[in-house]
């Protein structure tokens, strides 16, 4: 309770000092005619209250002391430090929350990327329709649904399989990503590679995955048992590369 007391008293000492050397500032500014040029005022007046803020933290948390029964003026100060501190780690970790945790597109050294993706099943369960009708793939994260772009004119095989490659970008920063691979009018299948929030441009393919879950599409009632057909891994590129 002594600690969340005495952070109310340094908020206040730092709303007061803030305010005392904003307007120290713009006296001191008024007084000498200073110049304001490319903002300097502006900056001036900044710093001040910064320095004002501090000061009346000081201040604050020295009164806050003064007004402790005999003897215990160390144990309050003591616990205002620590309110302050908790205060500031508190906003330390937030803001580091808000940078980090976020999801915005990814950037390496000024760039963005994508994410690369190769879907493997055997060549015998390739369906007989237009390629261009049969696939689609949805990158999926808490707030984002970015669509891959099946590069069918790449298509290739690799002994009784058939490798079809997927890109999507730019690839956003995410805790966890979904990565579902609809196969039109018969099966959506769900993987979840151990992909990290900010995966590594430079390391190669990742292993093969196989789906976690293999649904069928809404509101079709399957005839028998589903079961994957698909493969997939993955890689990170930057832009250009």
């Amino acid at each position: 309770m002594r600690s969340l007391i005495g952070l109310l008293w340094a908020l206040g000492g730092a709303v007061a000092g803030c305010v005392a050397g904003a307007l120290v500032a713009v006296a001191i500014s008024s007084i000498t005619n200073a110049s304001n040029r490319e903002g300097a005022q502006g900056y001036y007046m900044v710093a001040l209250a910064l320095i004002g803020a501090l000061v009346g933290v000081l201040v604050a948390l020295f009164l806050y002391g003064r007004s402790a029964p005999s003897g215990e003026t160390g144990t309050y100060i003591g616990s205002g430090a620590l309110g302050v501190a908790g205060a500031v780690v508190a906003v330390a970790l937030a803001l580091w929350a808000f940078v980090n945790l976020q999801e915005r597109p990814l950037m390496y050294d000024g760039a963005m990327a994508n994410l690369e993706m190769e879907l493997r099943l055997a060549t015998a369960e390739v369906p007989a329709a237009e390629s261009s009708q049969w696939l689609s793939v949805e990158v999926q994260t808490a707030k984002t649904r970015p669509e891959g772009t099946v590069l069918w004119s790449s298509l290739r095989t690799d002994g009784a399989y058939t490798i079809i490659p997927v890109i999507q970008g730019p690839l956003y920063r995410a805790g966890s990503r979904v990565i579902v691979v609809r196969i039109v009018k018969t099966q959506d299948e769900a993987f979840m590679p151990p992909m990290k929030r900010t995966p590594d441009p430079n390391a190669d393919w990742s292993a093969w995955y196989r789906p976690s879950a293999v649904d069928p599409p809404y509101g079709v009632v399957p005839t028998k048992p589903l079961r994957p057909t698909l493969e997939l891994r993955y890689r990170v590129r930057r832009y250009g590369e």
